[in-house]
């Protein structure tokens, strides 16, 4: 078994986009073992000789993890990996997401499906699989940070000077996906907080991603700070249960 001063972290989604920038930062700070989670082995592998490029092999702690968050198998193969290796983990990042479905002709059900496979039933899979693991953590600031989106917000939706209303961006797939996963982290925040377990929603915002087609008024490293910021700084009981973002909605639902 691995042992390691550092504070171990599982980020999904990590090989590309904001994921990856997440990794980045946490893993040049060198507080933090970055476990770098992507759905095949190849790319969190790739993922991690980029990160690594033009730094000392070991200057970085990095670990290549498996996990595709739609395979209930993958899922708690990746738990297993983990516990073997390093019997704990301190902070759980849940970045993997998937914004629409574009092929066309595909029926309105399935559509919804596919979103909410990733974006809702994957991330309610993986805090189930994962407890056991930062319950078993020494850590003293562990934290579960949800990957969510202002267009979540039920509240915005309808707002006429909010320019990603819905009007602007109808997307109620996508929308109400990220609300069912808002609604998971207040449940979750109250659940474990006498754990002293931290459930934060994070929006990174519009950045410029594979994810967004290269659109966004922020670079994916901006918005990645964001979801950093939750995972490791401030007060985690007074974060816990809140939407953190750079943009005017954060600290509230």
């Amino acid at each position: 078994m691995v042992v390691s001063s550092k504070v171990l972290v599982l980020v999904t989604g990590a090989n590309q986009g904001i994921g990856f920038a997440i990794a980045r930062q946490l893993a040049f700070s060198d507080k933090f073992h970055v476990l770098v989670g992507a759905r095949e082995a190849s790319k969190a592998e790739a993922a991690i000789q980029q990160l690594r490029s033009g730094q000392q092999s070991d200057a970085l702690a990095l670990t290549p993890i498996t996990i595709d968050v739609t395979d209930d198998t993958s899922i708690t193969a990746a738990a297993q990996t983990i516990s073997d290796q390093f019997g704990h983990l301190d902070i759980l990042i849940n970045n993997a997401g998937i914004g629409q479905v574009t092929e066309p002709g595909t029926p309105v059900r399935e559509k919804y499906r596919r979103i909410f496979d990733v974006n809702v039933f994957g991330v309610a899979a993986m805090i189930d699989t994962f407890l056991p693991l930062l319950r078993a953590s020494q850590y003293t600031d562990r934290r579960i940070v949800n990957v969510t989106s202002g267009l979540g917000q039920i509240s915005m939706a309808g707002k006429k000077d909010y320019a990603f209303n819905a009007r602007a961006w109808f997307a109620p797939d996508y929308r109400s996906s990220k609300a069912a996963l808002n609604m998971i982290t207040a449940a979750f925040s109250v659940n474990l907080a006498d754990e002293k377990i931290a459930v934060i929603a994070a929006a990174p915002g519009f950045c410029r991603t594979n994810f967004t087609g290269g659109q966004g008024k922020k670079e994916a490293s901006d918005g990645a700070s964001v979801i950093v910021r939750a995972a490791t700084e401030g007060n985690p009981e007074e974060l816990s249960g809140t939407f953190v973002a750079d943009e005017g909605f954060g600290l509230g639902w």
